[in-house]
């Protein structure tokens, strides 16, 4: 006989969890804010987030998500930053995108692992939707040579 709680066992529980976000206007004013690293508007549209968001794994995973980005946003030194790290071509931030989608919607993942990759997916869309410089790409770098 097995020892696992049948609570556990239930897939029913992922159908309660389901991951509540914020509004669309306060993810953009956060996503757009750490984008330009205004930290203090970052900083006030997290605070108004935590309050409307209501407690469960999958907050907490998409909260702590959001607080990554802003750490991110905060540091000087991006030389560990996976982000920015990255070549911000359309191409290669729609791959990172759908790669979070994918890591979003695993049913092996916990609710706080699909809440925290939600916030990242949705970050990489606003990403792709914003106009950052890509930085030196290769086709520029062939076309001045």
């Amino acid at each position: 006989m097995s020892k696992i709680s049948p609570k556990k066992t239930k897939s029913s529980d992922d159908a309660e969890e389901t991951i509540q976000v914020p509004t669309p206007n306060q993810a953009e004013n956060f996503f757009q804010a750490v984008i330009d690293r205004r930290i203090s508007d970052a900083e006030k549209e997290l605070d108004s987030i935590r309050a409307s968001i209501p407690a469960s794994d999958a907050a907490t995973g998409y909260l702590k998500a959001l607080e990554g980005l802003l750490l991110t946003a905060k540091s000087n030194d991006d030389k560990y930053l996976y982000l920015s790290k990255i070549e911000k071509t359309p191409k290669k931030l729609k791959a990172i995108r759908k790669e979070f989608t994918n890591h979003s919607t695993n049913v092996l993942h916990a609710a706080y692992d699909k809440g925290y990759f939600q916030a990242l997916e949705s970050f990489m869309r606003k990403l792709e939707r914003s106009e950052i410089p890509a930085g030196p790409a290769k086709e520029d770098t062939e076309k001045k040579s």
